[in-house]
């Protein structure tokens, strides 16, 4: 019986099994036998690690080798791919190697296949049978559907298990049918394995799993997952790429590939694992289809600490291949862009991340340092300076820093950023906020469209640049940016809670209701989902649920920041006729005002709520000169509403450039 002709295909090369060549297009490529025998054991075990002794017990049956053997024919082989940086076949210092790229294998075979793997089709052929009147009527030939019609076999679209098709032949001949069946089951192997497939459209990137469990290094496996999908999120062939704080509620857990696409609604997972030995770094990554749970792709790093950026990159990179995306010659370079070369300043910046994402007092101070270090290292770093801007953002907004200085730091930060790299959509959007403090909201929505156009697939684009549309009630176009928002990132709180919020503001009382109570079930320690869910009620009358939950949301507020849920729990014990508990609150503010920066809003809501107006009017003016980004809501929230019959409430709304 005649063997298969077999081959394996990877990149531009062809490794010819049967004849055993190696050729790079047409051109052969010549190897020594025991070389091609190497190359042919890594390819058939492709991705996996491969040790040295495992490979000289498969190559060298029987016979007495050295290491340098094996080293001499790597050697041969990465010569003949031009792998002298080892991105074909990968050395796992005193572990092996790990022959990484995809692998397509073709076979053409005369002899008649029962079952493979490969093809996943079982046949099983049948006794002829008759009509009664010689003819050979239509009947089943095998477990794949196929048919007979007298001559004819019939293979329809039977699809296998792996998803491929096998097409129609025509014999005179019932031997001849079956080589010819026996044909058309190698063809439709080669179908498989060769076709370019349908390009996957949305992935996750996992948390990277830090296996030293050492919190100090704890930035680093965040950090890299954070780059990988930040790199991933500005290509536009990629329809969702998850948001990392979705990702990040995954970490430490054993997760499923399959639960967690299912969960986040995409194709593909990555996963990682990352060793960190001195400034020594071995990164493991792992793709997989979750639709079968297949490995797309695995990949191998071992790197210097100082190398950090090149590595994530290059994950990036490869992801971009193996999920099929055809990227043109700018996607390919924004997809591989470095923002700095300096691995110091990288690791500052991340871990400048890392603690500003705590959203503290002391989270935020320490993100500030860090972020000022890795500039000292790297003055032309843009991502350091925006994330400079938005700490800033968040101190002024807390009132943890005096508004205007707030404002002027957070400035700095983002045109310097700008000045850097025009096209870093995070810098265009720090500038939309600082448009919406001056009140030039036309340049804010320039702004926040800017940085949709450059990084389509990042959430904070499409759920924090929305103020503007709020301010004029174009709540259609504000929610289908947040429900794209919520595609990137589905298991965000926050995005419910400003779904809730803009639903409140257009009347529609219990859809807002079920977007802050979903909000809630995501982490029912969600400050502000309490905090609107009471505006809810106070609005419908339910006066004790309303002071329930604003009572619940300053219980579950960071310290520095509940002074802001007191002065709102203020304005509806006012509402609710609790007067008495409303000055107690507005005297207790008074006195922190002259330890701290106190927004006049707040004692604006509680006069408001007293119905002291000539007092409300007073405080609104001093909000409005100290910093008036913060009556964006003036028009449309239910809050004002006994105040718009005054005059001065109109002309309030014309110098918010609202009317």
């Amino acid at each position: 019986m005649q063997k298969a002709h077999q081959t394996h295909s990877f990149a531009e090369f062809t490794l010819d099994l049967t004849r055993g060549c190696l050729f790079r297009g047409k051109e052969e490529i010549r190897l020594r036998p025991k070389s091609f025998e190497v190359l042919r054991y890594l390819v058939e075990n492709h991705s996996r690690l491969i040790s040295k002794d495992e490979l000289i017990q498969a190559v060298w049956v029987d016979t007495a080798v050295t290491d340098d053997s094996v080293v001499q024919c790597l050697k041969d082989i990465r010569r003949a791919l031009s792998d002298e940086t080892q991105r074909i076949i990968k050395t796992v210092p005193r572990r092996g190697y790990i022959f990484d790229r995809e692998v397509r294998i073709n076979a053409v075979s005369p002899a008649v296949t029962t079952y493979t793997e490969e093809t996943g089709v079982q046949f099983i052929i049948e006794e002829e049978e008759t009509n009664g009147h010689g003819d050979a009527e239509t009947r089943r030939l095998g477990d794949a559907g196929l048919r007979q019609r007298g001559d004819v076999i019939l293979l329809p679209p039977a699809q296998s298990k792996n998803g491929h098709f096998i097409a129609a032949i025509k014999q005179h001949k019932w031997t001849a049918a079956l080589g010819a069946l026996t044909l058309a089951v190698a063809a439709s192997a080669i179908v498989y394995f060769t076709r370019p497939g349908e390009a996957i459209d949305s992935v996750a990137v996992m948390p990277f799993v830090n296996v030293n469990g050492d919190p100090n290094t704890e930035y680093l496996s965040d950090g890299i997952s954070d780059s990988v999908i930040n790199n991933l999120s500005q290509l536009p062939d990629l329809k969702k790429v998850i948001s990392f704080n979705s990702a990040l509620r995954y970490k430490g857990k054993q997760s499923d590939p399959q639960v967690v696409g299912r969960e986040l609604g995409v194709r593909a997972v990555l996963m990682g694992r990352l060793v960190q030995h001195g400034d020594e770094l071995s990164i493991s990554t792992e793709l997989v289809d979750v639709r079968d749970n297949r490995r797309l792709w695995g990949g191998q790093y071992n790197r210097k600490l100082a190398d950090i950026t090149a590595v994530q990159t290059e994950i990036a990179r490869e992801i971009s291949e193996k999920l099929r995306l055809r990227l043109t010659g700018e996607e390919k370079q924004r997809l591989t862009k470095r923002y700095t070369e300096s691995g110091e300043a990288y690791q500052l910046y991340t871990m400048g991340r890392f603690f500003s994402r705590k959203r503290t007092k002391e989270g935020w101070e320490k993100g500030i340092d860090h972020f000022e270090r890795a500039i000292e290292k790297d003055p032309n770093y843009a991502l350091a300076y925006v994330g400079l801007a938005r700490v800033y953002s968040n101190l002024g907004f807390t009132g943890l820093l005096p508004p205007k200085e707030a404002r002027q730091k957070e400035e700095w930060a983002a045109l310097k950023a700008l000045e850097i790299d025009d096209t870093l959509a995070e810098a265009h959007l720090a500038m939309s906020h600082l448009r919406e403090l001056d009140l030039n909201w036309s340049a804010a929505e320039a702004e926040a469209k800017r940085a949709q156009d450059l990084n389509p697939n990042s959430v904070d684009v499409y759920a924090t640049a929305n103020s503007h549309l709020y301010a004029f009630g174009r709540f259609d176009e504000a929610m289908k940016n947040l429900n794209r928002a919520q595609e990137l990132d589905p298991l965000s709180p926050n995005i419910y809670a400003d779904m809730g919020l803009l639903l409140y503001f257009a009347s529609q009382f219990e859809q807002a209701i079920e977007r802050f109570q979903k909000a809630l079930e995501l982490d029912p320690n969600f400050a502000p989902a309490h905090t609107r869910l009471g505006w809810v009620y106070l609005t419908k009358g339910m006066h004790e649920e309303a002071i329930a939950e604003q009572k619940k949301a300053i219980e579950v507020e960071d310290p520095t920041g509940r002074w802001r849920r007191t002065a709102m729990l203020g304005h509806i014990y006012a509402v609710a006729g609790k007067r008495d508990e409303a000055q107690k609150i507005l005297d207790d503010l008074k006195e922190l005002a002259k330890q701290r920066s106190v927004s006049p809003l707040n004692f604006a809501m509680i006069h408001i709520g007293l119905g002291d107006k000539d007092q409300a009017f007073t405080y609104l003016e001093k909000t409005y000169q100290e910093r008036p980004d913060a009556l964006q809501f003036l028009k449309v929230s239910w809050l004002f509403d006994s105040l718009r019959s005054d005059p001065r409430f109109d002309d309030l709304l014309r110098r918010m450039k609202l009317v």
